[in-house]
């Protein structure tokens, strides 16, 4: 077995397909289906069920898959202590992740991604789409999972992006608001109320209380997204946020609810993965976004998530 059909084995185990596979690796579609081909030869039989639907591994896949998890774990930790010796330099990968990720999915990405390559060093920074967008565009980011709106969608043109999945936005306050209330006098509350923004965010929620009919609201604070989280729930304002952080673990002191979306519906953020347009990821950059995408996965199937829908 060579490591070039190990790498290329475990790449069609997680992607299911010859195409996809050769996407991530970067190599023609032929040369996947040879270096399968060649391994099956060389074992003896084959280590794939084959259908319209793509390739799914059989028994005898099934247990070579961690032995071959093994190999390629063990070749890329020889490939990276030889590089680090000759260079000097041991190699990172840098990150940013929007708060809105769940620490359990981002805890299991890691702890996937470490089983492949524990000598990569991980630095992580805040993944606000304001804050990434420069640095992506000077290649000072390997890979960004980022919250953007569609009102941002202009910028999004200089970036490939890739969705996870879409958060219900909505209006925020703390338990027991007036506003929280199914007959309460909306626009009258909504413009008497404090609002917390950011100053990215800041004319889209004068639109949007524009076009509910509140001329402006009385009372504005803008901050960046951390003093929004830290001031949720604190006080009597309100502010534009995915509603999922009325779940969040995290916040539960907090006692946040969500105003019913139907009352004053807003356009879905999405969170997505970022990266420069003509650059290709990194191995191990390719390989934490699946980490996440597959953490992020069995998260949403071990319960149902008002409002957080995968892409």
């Amino acid at each position: 077995m060579k490591i070039r059909q190990i790498e290329v084995f475990l790449a069609v185990a997680e992607t299911g397909g010859v195409r996809r596979a050769a996407n991530r690796l970067c190599i023609t579609q032929s040369a996947v289906a040879k270096a399968i081909s060649q391994l099956e030869a060389e074992l003896g039989c084959p280590l794939f069920d084959r259908s319209a639907l793509g390739l799914r591994l059989n028994e005898a896949g099934q247990s070579l898959l961690p032995y071959a998890e093994s190999i390629a774990s063990n070749a890329t930790r020889a490939a990276a202590a030889v590089a680090a010796c000759a260079t000097g330099r041991v190699t990172s990968l840098r990150l940013a992740i929007t708060p809105t990720l769940p620490e359990e999915v981002l805890s299991a990405a890691v702890q996937r991604f470490r089983l492949r390559f524990p000598a990569v060093k991980l630095i992580f920074s805040s993944g606000f789409f304001s804050d990434c967008l420069p640095k992506i565009l000077t290649d000072r980011l390997d890979l960004a999972l980022v919250m953007a709106g569609r009102h941002q969608h202009e910028e999004l043109t200089s970036l490939v992006e890739e969705p996870l999945c879409t958060l219900t936005q909505g209006v925020v306050a703390g338990k027991g608001h007036p506003v929280l209330a199914p007959d309460s006098d909306l626009k009258t509350l909504l413009s008497k109320a404090e609002w917390l923004t950011t100053v990215q965010d800041e004319v889209f929620l004068i639109r949007r209380l524009h076009d509910f009919g509140v001329t402006a609201p009385r009372c504005l604070t803008l901050c960046d997204y951390y003093t929004v989280d830290a001031l949720n729930g604190t006080s009597g304002a309100l502010s534009l946020s995915p509603l999922c952080v009325v779940d969040d673990p995290r916040l539960a002191n907090r006692h946040l609810e969500a105003l019913d979306p139907r009352r004053f519906p807003l356009p879905p953020l999405t969170v997505s993965f970022f990266r420069q347009k003509g650059v290709e990821l990194s191995p191990t950059a390719d390989y934490m976004r699946f980490s996440i995408c597959e953490a992020f996965k069995e998260w949403c199937e071990k319960g149902h998530r008002r409002f957080v829908q995968p892409f």
